[in-house]
């Protein structure tokens, strides 16, 4: 009943679509999503970074499960047998749909390249509802404010919008270099014998495919390439594609999807704004909090422009870590969420601390920048190894 209900809302939001000129901004229809999360309820996900699909499955499958209660992640590591933590501010749930939709991508119900995915057929798949799991993963992400997925084709959006019926296939759309072949051998027949003959080594195919192998003339070529194009690539989606959608109807982010495609695309499609020194530097800002003048205030000055020489060092690309890694080490998302950081986050000093090493609260979103340090060197050496050897959300 609530997937029929689901359908209803697609059928109704594909129909909207071509009458309503109303052009709402993504960041009203993802606070839209988000204000159906009751803050005071929780869904719990048990979850280890090495796969996080299982525990995220094993949490939707739960009776009890419910997709609008606030959700909170709980990881094990792999090498350490005690939960890094139940209590759940933020910082782990970001952490956990930047590690759910980079695993989503790797699943094997998708082919093509990593930031340019289309469904394929897989039986097992279908029979274990994985694709209605798939559409329900990222739906909830877009609805808990983690983000989109950033790694479907244009085609696979295009298909999740509007249907296969509304696409031309062509035969690059077809996964299987074997299929790929014998259509193009009818493809590139120049004569009714070897036409024939194509057709006759493609019976298969053409059976499974509900072609007709019918030859009478060499203009039935164009019917046929046509009619097992389209079966391929498209076709053979048909129950994937049904599944995944109805996923994707949780919560109504279909429909505002179907309502606004050109809006949503970039959420889908790949993400290709490279992180800068300066976004950074703009998502970071550094708090200063001592009185100017102070032995502290002081300090800070001294060491402000090691921390932007550092991030311009990451910039450059040479470095061991990334400037995406001390996002993740102070945030534990890899980019800025469409909907920003709540709450801001900030870089701030340890001054009643000798740690070398920087700290950070990914559930207030703080990075601790150490104050021990005489010179440059010193300071980048011990912010790479602190960063590095972070295994997730927490302090170094």
């Amino acid at each position: 009943m609530m997937i029929q209900d689901e359908r209803n809302d697609v059928d109704a939001a594909i129909a909207l679509s071509l009458t309503d000129n109303r052009a709402p901004s993504l960041d009203e229809l993802l606070r839209e999503l988000n204000s159906q999360v009751n803050g005071e309820e929780v869904s719990i996900f048990n979850v280890n970074r090495d796969d996080v699909i299982d525990g995220t499955l094993r949490g939707l499958k739960r009776r009890s499960f419910n997709p609008f209660k606030r959700v909170s992640a709980v990881f094990s590591s792999s090498i350490c047998a005690e939960a890094e933590g139940a209590v759940d501010e933020g910082g782990p749930t970001r952490e956990f749909f930047r590690l759910l939709n980079q695993a989503v991508c790797r699943l094997p119900i998708w082919f093509g390249p990593d930031d340019s995915k289309m469904l394929t057929l897989k039986s097992t798949g279908v029979e274990d509802r994985l694709y209605y799991y798939v559409g329900q993963m990222i739906a909830m992400s877009l609805i808990h404010g983690g983000g989109g997925p950033h790694f479907l084709s244009e085609t696979m959006f295009k298909l999740l919008v509007s249907g296969p019926e509304s696409l031309e296939a062509t035969i690059d759309h077809i996964q299987s270099e074997e299929i790929k072949g014998t259509i193009m051998k009818i493809s590139d027949s120049q004569d009714i014998n070897t036409l024939q003959d194509a057709v006759a080594g493609a019976l298969i195919l053409l059976d499974a495919a509900g072609v007709s192998p019918v030859v009478r003339t060499l203009s039935d070529k164009e019917r046929i390439v046509k009619e097992m194009v389209y079966h391929f690539a498209f076709y053979s989606l048909v129950l994937p594609l049904r599944q995944f959608r109805d996923g994707m109807g949780l919560g109504s982010v279909l429909k505002k999807v179907i309502e606004n495609p050109e809006l949503f695309k970039p959420l889908f499609m790949s993400y290709t704004a490279k992180l800068t020194a300066a976004k950074v530097q703009e998502i970071i800002p550094i708090a200063r909090s001592q009185p100017t003048g102070s032995n502290r205030s002081n300090l800070e000055e001294r060491l402000i422009p090691y921390w932007l020489d550092f991030l311009l060092d990451l910039e450059e690309g040479d470095e061991e870590i990334t400037l995406e890694d001390v996002l993740i080490f102070t945030t534990g998302a890899d980019k800025e969420p469409p909907l920003g950081f709540s709450p801001k986050p900030s870089v701030e000093f340890q001054h009643d601390s000798d740690n070398p090493l920087p700290m950070a609260n990914t559930c207030g979103n703080i990075l601790k920048l150490p104050v021990s340090h005489e010179n440059y060197e010193m300071f980048k050496k011990f912010l790479i190894m602190g960063i590095q050897c972070a295994g997730g959300f927490g302090f170094a």
